[in-house]
């Protein structure tokens, strides 16, 4: 008896569910997982150039000291989305950094990233003796306020405000370490390095921003596929720790 000539509809149902069925075997076979992570964290910012030019004025040049005041609303935070396959990922990571000058001066009253040191970012990632590593780059996306020689730019007053600007590269580095709580849920502990340069706007001119970050993250995490365990794992790897915590 045919199948298709007496449930025409099963069949196509049937067809239509069976790439997905193809890829989920498929990401089975080769311990494919996807996790998603949240940290908070605190900031290191070095003090760095940055060149302001107005029109109508003489280039301002100063030693930026910037601080991040990660706890400060709105608050630092870290957001990482990976699709691990074996001990390699691929990562989409964004982090909410921000910016405060510290050593204003009579000419730049304030000059603030306050709602946005955004990094996007693209990482590769991997898992050895018990650590990842990862490096990414990216874009940045800012919401600058300044006032330079009495001229405003930007709002911080107005939570609809969207002031943002894509304003230059970022690129990544870090290490981390994850421990498990449960199967599907880790903490995460991160050091990571960022080094962004910026073209920011500001009131009738730009300023040029180089910005050289060293961060500490704290965070939780969640497998979404319960990972499966293995006869086989390499030594070291970050699937053969999930399978021996999960037999303690």
């Amino acid at each position: 008896m045919s199948l298709g000539s007496h449930n025409p509809g099963k069949m196509k149902k049937l067809i239509s569910i069976l790439p997905f069925i193809l890829i989920l075997l498929s990401a089975i076979h080769a311990q494919e997982r996807w996790t998603v992570e949240w940290h908070g964290g605190e900031v290191y910012n070095l003090p760095v150039p940055v060149t302001i030019s107005q029109q109508g004025y003489p280039y301002i040049k100063l030693t930026a000291r910037y601080r991040t005041d990660a706890l400060s609303p709105p608050i630092y935070w870290n957001l990482r989305l990976s699709r691990w396959r074996n001990d390699r990922s691929w990562e989409f990571e964004l982090v909410h950094q921000k910016l405060y000058l510290d050593n204003t001066t009579p000419e730049v009253q304030k000059f603030n990233i306050s709602h946005g040191f955004n990094m996007i970012m693209i990482n590769r990632g991997y898992y050895k003796k018990n650590y990842q590593y990862r490096m990414g780059a990216g874009f940045l996306l800012t919401h600058p306020e300044s006032r330079i020689r009495g001229q405003e730019f930007g709002s911080t007053g107005d939570d609809f405000d969207l002031g943002y600007f894509v304003s230059g590269p970022v690129i990544n580095f870090a290490i981390g370490k994850s421990y498990r709580i449960g199967n599907r849920f880790f903490f995460n502990a991160e050091a990571k390095t960022t080094l962004a340069y910026a073209y920011i706007p500001i009131s009738q001119g730009h300023a040029k921003v180089v910005n050289i970050a060293f961060h500490i993250v704290l965070g939780f995490g969640f497998d979404f596929i319960k990972p499966h365990k293995r006869e086989i794992e390499p030594e070291g790897s970050y699937l053969l720790k999930i399978k021996e915590q999960a037999d303690e």
